[in-house]
Protein backbone atom coordinates (compact mmCIF):
# COMPACT_ATOMS: atom_id res chain seq x y z
CA UNK A 1 0.00 0.00 0.00
CA UNK A 2 0.91 3.61 -0.56
CA UNK A 3 2.39 5.88 2.27
CA UNK A 4 0.31 8.45 3.23
CA UNK A 5 2.83 11.08 1.37
CA UNK A 6 3.34 9.30 -1.58
CA UNK A 7 -0.78 9.11 -2.02
CA UNK A 8 -1.17 13.13 -1.24
CA UNK A 9 2.04 13.46 -3.90
CA UNK A 10 0.24 11.66 -6.41
CA UNK A 11 -3.14 13.20 -6.00
CA UNK A 12 -1.11 16.70 -6.73
CA UNK A 13 0.51 15.41 -9.05
CA UNK A 14 -3.04 14.31 -10.61
CA UNK A 15 -4.57 17.08 -10.23
CA UNK A 16 -7.74 15.52 -7.73
CA UNK A 17 -7.25 17.28 -4.81
CA UNK A 18 -9.14 18.25 -1.93
CA UNK A 19 -9.01 21.12 -0.41
CA UNK A 20 -7.97 20.36 2.91
CA UNK A 21 -6.50 17.15 4.14
CA UNK A 22 -7.55 13.79 2.34
CA UNK A 23 -8.76 12.55 6.13
CA UNK A 24 -11.41 14.32 7.98
CA UNK A 25 -9.90 14.88 11.31
CA UNK A 26 -11.32 13.57 14.39
CA UNK A 27 -13.77 10.84 12.22
CA UNK A 28 -16.52 13.10 12.45
CA UNK A 29 -18.90 13.02 9.36
CA UNK A 30 -19.75 16.13 6.80
CA UNK A 31 -22.72 14.98 5.56
CA UNK A 32 -24.64 12.19 7.11
CA UNK A 33 -27.31 12.08 4.88
CA UNK A 34 -28.37 13.96 1.24
CA UNK A 35 -31.53 14.50 0.38
CA UNK A 36 -33.42 15.19 -3.21
CA UNK A 37 -36.28 15.46 -4.66
CA UNK A 38 -36.85 12.06 -5.51
CA UNK A 39 -33.52 10.49 -3.60
CA UNK A 40 -32.46 9.77 -0.07
CA UNK A 41 -28.42 8.99 0.30
CA UNK A 42 -26.83 7.93 3.48
CA UNK A 43 -23.82 5.55 4.35
CA UNK A 44 -24.68 1.55 4.27
CA UNK A 45 -25.04 0.06 6.94
CA UNK A 46 -24.87 -4.17 7.73
CA UNK A 47 -28.70 -4.56 7.30
CA UNK A 48 -28.59 -3.29 4.05
CA UNK A 49 -26.55 -6.40 2.72
CA UNK A 50 -29.68 -8.37 1.95
CA UNK A 51 -30.97 -5.64 -0.70
CA UNK A 52 -27.80 -4.52 -1.88
CA UNK A 53 -27.13 -7.70 -3.20
CA UNK A 54 -29.82 -7.40 -5.34
CA UNK A 55 -28.16 -5.26 -7.52
CA UNK A 56 -24.61 -6.20 -6.65
CA UNK A 57 -25.24 -9.28 -7.61
CA UNK A 58 -27.05 -8.50 -10.86
CA UNK A 59 -25.06 -9.33 -13.83
CA UNK A 60 -26.52 -6.68 -16.11
CA UNK A 61 -26.29 -3.88 -13.68
CA UNK A 62 -23.03 -4.95 -12.76
CA UNK A 63 -21.43 -5.52 -16.47
CA UNK A 64 -19.33 -2.41 -17.10
CA UNK A 65 -18.34 -2.86 -13.85
CA UNK A 66 -14.75 -4.24 -13.73
CA UNK A 67 -15.34 -7.00 -10.95
CA UNK A 68 -18.16 -8.21 -12.12
CA UNK A 69 -21.25 -9.24 -10.08
CA UNK A 70 -21.15 -10.33 -6.44
CA UNK A 71 -20.84 -14.06 -6.59
CA UNK A 72 -22.78 -14.49 -2.92
CA UNK A 73 -24.15 -12.65 -0.27
CA UNK A 74 -20.27 -12.77 1.65
CA UNK A 75 -19.08 -10.90 -0.80
CA UNK A 76 -21.65 -8.23 -0.94
CA UNK A 77 -21.31 -8.23 2.46
CA UNK A 78 -17.63 -7.82 2.50
CA UNK A 79 -18.02 -4.74 -0.19
CA UNK A 80 -20.50 -2.52 2.09
CA UNK A 81 -17.62 -3.34 4.76
CA UNK A 82 -15.06 -1.68 2.61
CA UNK A 83 -17.52 0.85 1.72
CA UNK A 84 -17.63 1.63 5.59
CA UNK A 85 -13.94 1.58 6.42
CA UNK A 86 -13.88 4.10 3.42
CA UNK A 87 -16.56 6.27 5.41
CA UNK A 88 -14.76 6.43 8.41
CA UNK A 89 -11.45 7.06 6.86
CA UNK A 90 -12.57 9.98 4.89
CA UNK A 91 -15.91 10.86 5.76
CA UNK A 92 -17.88 10.10 2.40
CA UNK A 93 -17.92 7.05 0.82
CA UNK A 94 -20.63 5.39 -2.02
CA UNK A 95 -23.79 5.28 0.09
CA UNK A 96 -27.13 3.78 -0.67
CA UNK A 97 -29.69 5.41 -2.36
CA UNK A 98 -33.15 4.88 -1.03
CA UNK A 99 -36.27 5.99 -3.05
CA UNK A 100 -37.38 9.34 -1.05
CA UNK A 101 -41.50 7.83 -0.57
CA UNK A 102 -40.75 4.75 -0.11
CA UNK A 103 -37.60 4.48 1.73
CA UNK A 104 -36.71 1.48 -0.52
CA UNK A 105 -33.48 0.31 -1.77
CA UNK A 106 -32.59 0.97 -5.14
CA UNK A 107 -28.93 1.46 -5.88
CA UNK A 108 -25.89 3.30 -4.37
CA UNK A 109 -23.86 5.87 -5.71
CA UNK A 110 -20.58 8.09 -4.05
CA UNK A 111 -17.48 8.90 -4.32
CA UNK A 112 -14.41 6.60 -3.42
CA UNK A 113 -10.11 7.75 -2.78
CA UNK A 114 -8.57 5.70 -5.33
CA UNK A 115 -4.89 5.85 -3.85
CA UNK A 116 -3.76 3.21 -6.72
CA UNK A 117 -4.94 5.97 -9.43
CA UNK A 118 -4.45 9.07 -6.98
CA UNK A 119 -8.12 10.81 -7.85
CA UNK A 120 -11.48 10.77 -6.09
CA UNK A 121 -13.99 8.76 -8.56
CA UNK A 122 -17.84 9.56 -8.94
CA UNK A 123 -19.81 6.47 -9.39
CA UNK A 124 -23.41 5.54 -9.82
CA UNK A 125 -25.74 2.50 -10.21
CA UNK A 126 -29.51 1.59 -10.12
CA UNK A 127 -31.41 -1.70 -9.39
CA UNK A 128 -32.60 -2.55 -13.56
CA UNK A 129 -36.39 -1.46 -12.53
CA UNK A 130 -35.29 2.02 -11.50
CA UNK A 131 -33.03 3.35 -14.60
CA UNK A 132 -34.67 5.25 -17.07
CA UNK A 133 -36.42 7.79 -15.23
CA UNK A 134 -33.41 10.25 -14.32
CA UNK A 135 -32.38 9.01 -10.48
CA UNK A 136 -28.75 8.69 -11.67
CA UNK A 137 -28.52 11.71 -12.92
CA UNK A 138 -30.32 13.01 -9.80
CA UNK A 139 -28.26 11.07 -7.36
CA UNK A 140 -24.70 11.92 -9.18
CA UNK A 141 -26.08 15.69 -9.61
CA UNK A 142 -26.68 15.57 -5.45
CA UNK A 143 -22.62 13.62 -5.43
CA UNK A 144 -20.75 16.46 -7.65
CA UNK A 145 -22.57 19.52 -5.17
CA UNK A 146 -21.17 17.41 -2.25
CA UNK A 147 -17.91 16.94 -3.21
CA UNK A 148 -17.52 20.79 -4.45
CA UNK A 149 -19.35 22.61 -1.68
CA UNK A 150 -19.09 19.93 1.56
CA UNK A 151 -15.99 17.98 1.16
CA UNK A 152 -13.88 20.71 -0.51
CA UNK A 153 -12.96 18.24 -3.79
CA UNK A 154 -10.82 20.44 -6.37
CA UNK A 155 -11.85 17.49 -8.92
CA UNK A 156 -13.68 14.65 -9.64
CA UNK A 157 -12.81 11.80 -12.13
CA UNK A 158 -15.16 9.38 -13.49
CA UNK A 159 -14.44 5.97 -15.47
CA UNK A 160 -16.40 4.58 -17.70
CA UNK A 161 -16.92 1.32 -20.39
CA UNK A 162 -17.07 3.04 -24.22
CA UNK A 163 -20.16 1.01 -24.40
CA UNK A 164 -21.95 2.19 -21.10
CA UNK A 165 -23.35 4.80 -23.13
CA UNK A 166 -26.59 5.48 -20.01
CA UNK A 167 -23.70 6.50 -17.82
CA UNK A 168 -22.10 8.75 -20.15
CA UNK A 169 -24.65 10.60 -20.95
CA UNK A 170 -25.21 11.05 -17.19
CA UNK A 171 -21.55 12.93 -17.05
CA UNK A 172 -22.42 14.87 -19.68
CA UNK A 173 -25.39 16.07 -18.10
CA UNK A 174 -23.14 16.91 -14.99
CA UNK A 175 -20.66 18.84 -17.53
CA UNK A 176 -17.88 16.50 -17.25
CA UNK A 177 -15.39 16.30 -20.02
CA UNK A 178 -13.79 13.20 -21.77
CA UNK A 179 -9.69 13.16 -21.51
CA UNK A 180 -8.68 9.86 -22.64
CA UNK A 181 -8.81 6.48 -23.35
CA UNK A 182 -6.94 4.38 -20.77
CA UNK A 183 -6.92 0.87 -19.29
CA UNK A 184 -8.45 1.18 -15.29
CA UNK A 185 -8.75 -1.86 -12.91
CA UNK A 186 -7.84 -4.16 -15.98
CA UNK A 187 -10.82 -2.23 -17.84
CA UNK A 188 -10.75 -0.54 -21.27
CA UNK A 189 -12.42 2.94 -19.81
CA UNK A 190 -12.95 6.14 -20.85
CA UNK A 191 -11.62 8.95 -18.27
CA UNK A 192 -13.81 12.17 -17.42
CA UNK A 193 -13.25 14.85 -14.87
CA UNK A 194 -14.86 18.09 -13.84
CA UNK A 195 -12.98 20.44 -11.65
CA UNK A 196 -14.98 23.20 -8.78
CA UNK A 197 -13.68 25.94 -10.61
CA UNK A 198 -14.61 24.64 -14.70
CA UNK A 199 -17.05 27.38 -14.88
CA UNK A 200 -19.89 25.22 -16.33
CA UNK A 201 -19.96 22.40 -12.87
CA UNK A 202 -23.31 21.62 -13.75
CA UNK A 203 -24.92 22.70 -17.25
CA UNK A 204 -28.46 22.73 -15.66
CA UNK A 205 -27.78 25.48 -13.26
CA UNK A 206 -24.50 27.39 -14.36
CA UNK A 207 -26.08 29.37 -17.76
CA UNK A 208 -27.67 32.25 -17.28
CA UNK A 209 -31.32 32.50 -16.78
CA UNK A 210 -33.88 33.96 -18.33
CA UNK A 211 -36.23 35.18 -15.56
CA UNK A 212 -36.71 38.87 -15.56
CA UNK A 213 -38.03 39.90 -11.97
CA UNK A 214 -38.38 43.47 -12.87
CA UNK A 215 -41.07 43.89 -15.15
CA UNK A 216 -44.06 41.90 -16.57
CA UNK A 217 -46.52 38.86 -15.01
CA UNK A 218 -43.07 38.03 -12.97
CA UNK A 219 -43.21 41.76 -11.30
CA UNK A 220 -46.90 41.92 -10.67
CA UNK A 221 -47.24 38.23 -9.23
CA UNK A 222 -44.27 39.51 -6.99
CA UNK A 223 -45.86 42.49 -5.88
CA UNK A 224 -49.32 40.59 -4.88
CA UNK A 225 -47.04 38.05 -3.29
CA UNK A 226 -45.81 40.77 -0.89
CA UNK A 227 -48.99 41.69 -0.58
CA UNK A 228 -50.49 38.65 0.84
CA UNK A 229 -52.68 38.33 -2.89
CA UNK A 230 -51.65 34.69 -3.29
CA UNK A 231 -54.04 33.69 -5.55
CA UNK A 232 -53.79 36.49 -7.44
CA UNK A 233 -49.39 36.09 -7.33
CA UNK A 234 -50.64 32.53 -8.59
CA UNK A 235 -52.19 33.78 -11.62
CA UNK A 236 -49.47 36.02 -12.97
CA UNK A 237 -47.21 33.29 -12.75
CA UNK A 238 -48.87 30.69 -13.83
CA UNK A 239 -49.22 32.91 -17.10
CA UNK A 240 -45.31 33.21 -17.38
CA UNK A 241 -45.09 28.94 -16.42
CA UNK A 242 -46.85 27.80 -19.62
CA UNK A 243 -44.58 29.40 -21.76
CA UNK A 244 -41.06 28.43 -19.46
CA UNK A 245 -38.78 26.01 -20.33
CA UNK A 246 -36.64 23.41 -18.45
CA UNK A 247 -34.86 24.18 -15.58
CA UNK A 248 -37.13 27.39 -15.07
CA UNK A 249 -40.32 25.45 -15.41
CA UNK A 250 -40.41 23.61 -12.38
CA UNK A 251 -38.75 26.36 -10.48
CA UNK A 252 -41.75 28.18 -10.91
CA UNK A 253 -44.12 25.22 -10.60
CA UNK A 254 -42.51 25.41 -6.87
CA UNK A 255 -43.31 29.12 -6.74
CA UNK A 256 -46.47 28.61 -7.90
CA UNK A 257 -47.50 25.86 -5.66
CA UNK A 258 -46.55 28.19 -2.40
CA UNK A 259 -48.47 30.89 -3.30
CA UNK A 260 -51.16 28.49 -3.53
CA UNK A 261 -50.35 27.22 -0.19
CA UNK A 262 -50.98 30.46 1.08
CA UNK A 263 -54.49 30.93 -0.23
CA UNK A 264 -55.50 27.73 1.35
CA UNK A 265 -54.20 28.96 4.63
CA UNK A 266 -55.94 32.01 4.27
CA UNK A 267 -59.27 29.95 3.55
CA UNK A 268 -58.83 28.13 6.66
CA UNK A 269 -57.84 24.47 4.64
CA UNK A 270 -54.68 23.86 6.70
CA UNK A 271 -54.76 20.19 5.36
CA UNK A 272 -54.50 21.79 1.53
CA UNK A 273 -51.81 24.17 2.74
CA UNK A 274 -49.63 21.42 4.15
CA UNK A 275 -50.18 19.39 1.07
CA UNK A 276 -48.86 22.03 -1.41
CA UNK A 277 -46.00 23.37 1.04
CA UNK A 278 -44.96 19.87 1.14
CA UNK A 279 -45.04 19.74 -2.95
CA UNK A 280 -43.17 23.02 -3.46
CA UNK A 281 -40.59 21.91 -0.90
CA UNK A 282 -39.42 18.80 -3.32
CA UNK A 283 -39.41 21.23 -6.53
CA UNK A 284 -37.51 23.57 -4.71
CA UNK A 285 -35.19 20.94 -2.78
CA UNK A 286 -33.63 20.24 -6.32
CA UNK A 287 -32.20 24.02 -7.03
CA UNK A 288 -29.23 25.77 -5.82
CA UNK A 289 -29.22 28.17 -2.86
CA UNK A 290 -29.63 30.97 -5.57
CA UNK A 291 -31.36 30.49 -8.99
CA UNK A 292 -32.67 32.89 -11.39
CA UNK A 293 -32.51 36.21 -9.16
CA UNK A 294 -34.52 34.56 -6.40
CA UNK A 295 -32.65 33.19 -2.74
CA UNK A 296 -33.91 29.82 -2.87
CA UNK A 297 -32.39 28.44 0.66
CA UNK A 298 -34.24 31.53 3.04
CA UNK A 299 -37.68 30.56 1.02
CA UNK A 300 -37.13 26.24 1.62
CA UNK A 301 -36.17 27.82 5.58
CA UNK A 302 -39.15 29.48 5.90
CA UNK A 303 -41.24 26.64 4.15
CA UNK A 304 -40.18 24.15 6.76
CA UNK A 305 -40.89 26.32 9.55
CA UNK A 306 -44.48 26.83 8.47
CA UNK A 307 -44.80 22.74 7.81
CA UNK A 308 -42.93 22.89 11.72
CA UNK A 309 -46.00 24.68 12.85
CA UNK A 310 -49.37 23.45 11.25
CA UNK A 311 -48.01 20.12 11.44
CA UNK A 312 -48.37 20.62 15.38
CA UNK A 313 -51.56 20.39 17.53
CA UNK A 314 -51.15 24.07 18.33
CA UNK A 315 -50.28 25.41 15.29
CA UNK A 316 -49.00 28.55 17.20
CA UNK A 317 -47.09 30.71 16.95
CA UNK A 318 -47.15 30.96 13.09
CA UNK A 319 -43.87 32.40 11.32
CA UNK A 320 -44.37 35.24 9.37
CA UNK A 321 -45.52 34.80 5.99
CA UNK A 322 -42.48 34.47 3.67
CA UNK A 323 -41.22 36.83 1.45
CA UNK A 324 -39.33 36.39 -1.96
CA UNK A 325 -36.01 37.47 -1.54
CA UNK A 326 -34.79 39.04 -5.05
CA UNK A 327 -31.63 40.36 -6.55
CA UNK A 328 -31.63 44.04 -7.19
CA UNK A 329 -31.04 43.35 -10.72
CA UNK A 330 -33.57 40.74 -10.67
CA UNK A 331 -32.65 38.10 -12.96
CA UNK A 332 -29.27 37.19 -11.99
CA UNK A 333 -28.60 33.55 -12.38
CA UNK A 334 -27.84 31.41 -10.19
CA UNK A 335 -23.84 31.30 -10.27
CA UNK A 336 -23.72 34.56 -9.51
CA UNK A 337 -25.17 33.94 -6.34
CA UNK A 338 -22.87 30.88 -5.37
CA UNK A 339 -19.92 32.48 -6.35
Amino acid sequence: MKSRGHYQASRLKSGARRRDPINNPCNEPVRSTIETRRLILRPFESDDVEAAFAWFGDPIVMRFTPTGPDTSIEQTKARLAHYQEHQTEHGFSRWIVLDRHLGRPIGDSGLLALQEYGWIDLGFRLAQPYRGQGLATEAARAWVRAAFDDFHIDRLIAFVHPENVVSIRVLEKLGFHAERRDTIMGMNAIVFSLGANDGETDSRFRRRMSLDWTRGNLQEGLRCFHSGAFFEAHEHWESVWLAAQEPEKTFLQGLIQVAASFHHFQRGNYAGTISLLRSALRRLDAYPEAFAGVAVAPLRATIRLWLGALETPSRSPLPPLPQLQIDSSGSLSSNQFSG
